[in-house]
């Protein structure tokens, strides 16, 4: 008898536990369904039951992220749009793109490889940002492969594209992995000497997408320098020590701690605000990567957000992380290569030339605490 009770009392307890555990609230796919260009644009779903994300193959645009929180709840952690209309309309407004082939900025819109110079589309005053006006996140994806957790993309970037040299074949994969995390990773190849610089622009707010600002979390970035840079945010080739100073995350720091807090995004015109000493504006900073061995993928970052007990650490084999805060309501965290390397000769090589593959692997994973 009492070993029947147990029994019961067991199956009561796994039927409770089932009945807890919440389904992902994913997005209806249906807003996303298009053809543009005789090409079919989608919303694709990759899970492992615990932690999902939707990707359109539209600028593969990450639209949806969601991870539960210390009580099992869900929200959607990154910032998008509702439908592809929106997507479609776009200039900038890097909500979680694919962006390529030169993420970040390119000193005055132009580069020199053996002794040719190169002149790009002009798109951020007279620098180039993010590639131009043809990159990624302005391309219809091919799908080459849609299975419950990864999701595998594919286009070719003509050469001369928005200026740059060679025709780059880009592979991109999304996947779900067992410890939860989210897996960006490209392989690229090209058949003329080129540079190449790639990453993810999804913005993470760890309570969920419209429950504030982000100057609560606590973030953390395994870096001991970051890269000077100049008003229009090029780098000078100098490498600051954060020792010291406002950008010094090797432990975690509030957010608070460090920026100023501000209503709306930004600075609005004429606006007059007093930054106090240890204080920022704002981030917008690519910090040096304390990796222990080059092209290794590490541990490189973490966000902890102390009200839903989320955390995410971010693991990559790239040098460089742009750290963008500006509008206080999400933060980007941002796998790359250094800005402007391609006219920073002391940087590290971001030059691929035929017969070479770049490969670039970025991961988000997800826990509570």
């Amino acid at each position: 008898m009492r070993r029947f009770t147990t029994t019961i009392l067991s199956i009561i307890c796994i039927a409770l536990v089932a009945e807890a555990k919440q389904e992902i609230p994913f997005i209806d796919a249906a807003p996303f369904d298009t053809i543009v260009d005789g090409k079919q644009i989608k919303l694709y779903t990759i899970t492992n039951g615990t932690v999902g994300a939707q990707v359109t193959n539209f600028g593969a645009f990450i639209v949806t992220v969601f991870a539960p929180d210390r009580d099992g709840n869900y929200a959607n952690l990154v910032t998008s749009y509702g439908n592809i209309r929106q997507y479609l309309r776009y200039n900038l407004g890097q909500v979680g793109p694919a962006v390529g082939r030169y993420a970040n900025r390119i000193a005055g819109a132009q580069f020199t490889l053996d002794g040719q110079t190169y002149e790009l589309t002009r798109n951020n005053g007279r620098h180039t940002l993010h590639s131009g006006n043809q990159g990624f996140d302005h391309t219809i994806w091919d799908v080459v492969s849609a299975a419950k957790d990864k999701l595998v993309l594919k286009c070719i970037s003509p050469d001369g594209t928005d200026g740059f040299p060679g025709t780059l074949t880009t592979t991109l994969t999304y996947s779900i992995t067992k410890d939860g995390g989210l897996s960006v990773e490209y392989e690229a190849t090209t058949d003329k000497p080129t540079v190449v610089s790639m990453t993810t622009h999804s913005y993470f707010n760890l309570n969920g997408v419209g429950s504030g600002d982000i100057l609560g979390h606590q973030l953390q970035v395994l870096a001991d320098n970051i890269t000077e840079a100049d008003r229009d945010l090029i780098p000078t080739g100098k490498l600051t020590p954060v020792e010291g100073t406002p950008y010094d995350f090797r432990k975690p720091v509030t957010l608070s701690d460090r920026q100023v807090a501000v209503q709306g995004f930004g600075f609005g015109f004429g606006q007059r605000v007093e930054i106090p000493e240890g204080k920022v504006r704002q981030y917008d900073t690519n910090f040096c990567l304390n990796h222990t061995e080059q092209k290794k993928v590490e541990k490189v970052a973490e966000v902890y957000a102390p009200e839903s007990g989320r955390v995410m650490e971010v693991w990559n084999n790239h040098p460089g992380m742009q750290v963008y805060t500006g509008g206080r309501t999400a933060l980007a965290l941002e796998s790359q290569m250094y800005p402007d390397t391609p006219n920073r000769p002391e940087f590290p090589s971001a030059r691929l030339d035929p017969g070479q593959k770049y490969q670039h692997t970025c991961i988000y994973k997800f826990s509570v605490r």
